[in-house]
């Protein structure tokens, strides 16, 4: 801990006696409060975000500990003023795993902003990441904030249609319910494992969720958590589980949040779906809320199941618009080293594209500093770092402003779509060939773990 503390460069004063330092499991009450109190929406309880501080600094949780979170402290008075902490997890570039770092619950006291904490404590959190071989940070948070820490909106986050619980159908009299609901419990996991692959397949990039948060998601949240999350079985009539559903404990706007439904392969979604809707409505009516808090009844089930979804396609017709998703801020520092590691997956790609078996340069700007790729045969052979010309003169390479081209890598805009939204973005015909090639715009489906 003392290499880490003297890396992170912690304890370190600041300027009127704060003093930033890692947690201890000692101030987890105080964070708790702090988060509680401060980052608790109107209409909320405070207790959910309470709960989910103290599972993440007790000891329970799969990836993160007290000494996770960095603390702004006010010597003079010995109140903790500012808190961020750090979930460590794994996310999936297709099949290539990779290290993620997602920086959570920022809060600053009122009085103490705009005095460098956050800034402060970012800089820690990014060196404590790295340090855990994570090659990219995502945080999920306010417009345009993390923009200033070198962060970029580039994964899709959410995604959702509405269904009002007076159009769920109801069954007719006498007929019997053709499947039937339970919750999950810790022997279904194998199987939830499976169905959960199946709902990523095709995806770009993914959560790789092991048995270990699977035990967590089921059984070790706190039941106000805002974290807490309800897993049911879809079983069929001989009782075997052939799907599940996900739904957040807690409501949000007098709307039950869905965010799984998937079925197994060769199983009707058509089919199922009435009995899941008819379960996702008593789910809604029985729901009470927490102490303090005054009842609101639930009158809308929200599928928040990302970009697209088969759901939306059989539940059309009940369906309210779409609601368009917001996204994930991405961090990547080392970028020429991300590329090398999920070098297999674009060297597949060019193996099937026009540009197959390519020998060369690609060269790409973002202005200040930029990228180059040396290609053999087809082969990544080097990624480094590249300084462009400082003239603005004509050379065969692509251009990007600071940061953007972070939305062509993880898919989330094709290179025309970034070319018409951004007159500083360019290429040349054979790069622009090459960056269609190795980076074309894909669904992902990333699952915020907390």
């Amino acid at each position: 801990m003392t290499s880490l503390n003297n890396a992170l460069s912690l304890p370190r004063s600041l300027a009127d006696g704060l003093l930033l330092r890692r947690a201890t499991p000692a101030d987890m009450e105080a964070v708790a409060d702090l988060n509680g109190r401060i980052l608790a929406d109107e209409g909320e309880s405070p207790q959910v975000l309470a709960d989910w501080t103290k599972d993440l600094m007790s000891g329970r949780h799969p990836t993160t500990t007290a000494q996770d979170f960095i603390v702004g402290e006010d010597t003079n008075t010995g109140r903790i003023v500012s808190s961020i902490c750090l979930i460590p997890q794994v996310w999936r570039y297709e099949d290539i795993p990779f290290g993620v770092g997602r920086p959570e619950l920022v809060v600053t006291e009122p009085a103490y902003r705009r005095r460098g904490l956050v800034r402060t404590s970012f800089e820690a959190i990014h060196t404590m990441s790295a340090s855990r071989g994570h090659w990219v940070q995502g945080i999920t948070g306010i417009a345009w904030f993390y923009r200033q820490f070198g962060y970029e909106y580039a994964l899709p986050l959410g995604g959702a249609r509405h269904l009002p619980l007076a159009d769920v159908p109801g069954l007719k009299d006498g007929e019997p319910e053709p499947f039937q609901i339970r919750p999950a419990n810790a022997a279904d996991i194998p199987i939830l494992m499976k169905l959960y692959e199946r709902q990523c397949a095709g995806k770009l990039v993914t959560t790789e969720i092991d048995e270990i948060r699977w035990r967590y998601d089921l059984n070790g949240h706190s039941q106000d958590s805002i974290q807490k999350l309800w897993v049911n079985c879809i079983l069929d009539p001989e009782g075997r589980v052939i799907g599940y559903y996900s739904t957040s404990a807690h409501p949000w706007k007098e709307r039950l949040i869905v965010w799984e439904v998937v079925v197994a392969e060769g199983i009707s979604l058509h089919a199922a779906l009435p009995t899941v809707t008819r379960a996702l409505k008593a789910q809604a009516q029985a729901h009470q809320p927490q102490a303090g808090i005054k009842a609101k009844p639930i009158t809308t089930l929200r599928f928040s199941l990302g970009l697209e979804h088969p759901l939306y396609e059989t539940l059309a017709a009940k369906l309210g618009p779409f609601q368009k998703p917001y996204a994930w801020y991405i961090r990547v520092a080392d970028l020429p080293g991300f590329i090398r590691h999920i070098a297999p997956v674009l060297e597949k790609r060019l193996a099937g594209s026009v540009m197959s078996g390519y020998s060369g340069e690609l060269k790409i700007s973002f202005f200040r500093d930029g990228l180059r790729l040396a290609f053999e045969q087809g082969r990544l052979v080097e990624a480094v770092h590249w300084s462009p010309p400082d003239s603005d003169h004509h050379w065969d390479g692509a251009e990007f402003p600071p940061l953007v081209f972070l939305q062509l890598l993880f898919g989330h805009r094709s290179l025309d779509e970034l070319r018409y939204a951004f007159p500083d973005c360019y290429a040349d015909e054979e790069p622009a060939l090459l960056l269609k090639a190795l980076f074309p715009k894909r669904v992902s489906l990333v699952f915020p773990l907390g």
